[in-house]
């Protein structure tokens, strides 16, 4: 016999249903570390075997096509993820040796470059969220984005 939901059940499957990332277990981090190993050894064999340019440039078109596969859906779609994770690892790694060997841009340049892109990204999501979870973000802005708020 089914019993009625509590509360807190109802807003955990509700976030649950919503949710467009998986659980951060141990079982992610083995899978994002293997999602970019692939994506260096990926990028590194087709800029070997086929031309760079074209290569580079079906790259980005195919991050693009993950990226708007995954702004598309509005709940965790496992396979959309995760193809969008090996999109970014592959076409990440290309635009890194872009860098390093067409351009002779040094590692620590890039380095730099990069990480003070990540502090701008972090602390304009911080500003516009008032955090930096991804589980646990409830602002107005995401509960109408998502259907939660009309």
């Amino acid at each position: 016999m089914d019993t009625p939901l509590s509360a807190a059940q109802s807003v955990n499957r509700a976030n649950n249903a919503i949710r467009k990332v998986p659980e951060i277990t141990i079982y992610f981090w083995i899978l994002k570390l293997l999602t970019t190993a692939m994506g260096e050894t990926t990028s590194d064999y087709l800029v070997h075997v086929l031309d760079p340019i074209i290569v580079v440039v079906l790259g980005a078109i195919c991050l693009a096509v993950a990226l708007l596969l995954q702004f598309s859906v509005s709940r965790y779609v496992v396979w959309i993820y995760w193809l969008t994770v090996v999109m970014v690892a592959i076409f990440g790694t290309m635009v890194a040796d872009v860098l390093h060997v067409e351009l002779g841009i040094p590692y620590l340049v890039s380095t730099v470059f990069f990480s003070v892109a990540l502090i701008v990204i972090f602390a304009t999501w911080y500003a516009s969220e008032k955090t930096l979870s991804i589980h646990s973000i409830d602002t107005r802005r995401v509960r109408y984005s998502t259907g939660l708020l009309s």
